[in-house]
């Protein structure tokens, strides 16, 4: 992991859904960039979709901005190999903080998008509502209700739901040039949770199965962010 003096940037994630399920690794390469590998567990390779509120966000040495410091977020993700190190890659972040994509698809080349997205709890149920409105890429909506269920556990390092969550690095793939950005937080706490799908075209692509969704629930977690660096020979 990168020295714990070298990050860029600090935030915290809060009422984070995960919701997972598996898909054939060899239709999953023919989505990824040729510079990376589908990573598998037990053979099976997965997607998730991931929404959540993200909030004290700050560059090291600058205070939080209140106009600019709290987005919610809505990414579908998938898991990878760069030689022996295993990592994240998006397929899509949908953010509703016109500044912050701004600033993802320029300086971190990420594929964030515009979105209109609201998040609301009532009776310890979360309702999460997503649009994409982003010019010149396809559209998508993304609506869902969810909660946890049972008590808070850690995963542990053998298991599925250890493999899916606890992830400290993310590729992205630039004219052929692969980077990693390292990405450092306490472990998950984690939580089953009970989900709805109220709408959902973002998932159109990528086979969802919602028969075989494995569905998580994490109350916070306080993350920090280095930055990328190349890491490919090209």
């Amino acid at each position: 992991m990168s020295n714990s003096n070298g990050w860029i940037m600090k935030q915290t994630w809060s009422d984070l859904l995960f919701l997972h399920w598996p898909v054939d690794p060899s239709w999953l390469k023919t989505l990824l960039p040729e510079e990376l590998d589908v990573d598998t567990f037990d053979g099976e390779a997965w997607i998730g979709i991931v929404p959540f509120e993200m909030s004290g966000i700050r560059f090291r040495g600058m205070p939080s901005v209140p106009f600019a410091s709290t987005l919610l977020e809505l990414n579908v993700r998938t898991y990878v190999k760069f030689g022996d190190k295993r990592g994240v890659h998006f397929f899509s972040l949908d953010a509703n903080h016109n500044l912050g994509v701004w600033i993802a698809r320029n300086f971190f080349r990420l594929p964030y998008f515009r979105a209109r997205l609201t998040k609301s709890e009532r009776d310890g149920t979360f309702y999460f509502n997503g649009v994409r409105t982003h010019r010149g890429v396809k559209q998508s909506k993304f609506q869902v209700s969810y909660r946890p269920i049972g008590e808070p556990y850690q995963s542990e390092k053998e298991n599925l739901d250890f493999w899916l969550t606890e992830r400290e690095r993310l590729f992205v793939v630039h004219n052929g040039n692969v980077f990693q950005g390292d990405i450092k937080h306490e472990k998950w706490p984690l939580q089953k949770a009970a989900f709805m799908i109220l709408e959902d075209t973002l998932s159109d692509d990528y086979f969802f199965k919602e028969e075989r969704v494995l569905a998580h629930f994490s109350k916070t977690v306080t993350t920090h962010l280095w930055p990328f660096k190349k890491v490919s020979d090209t």
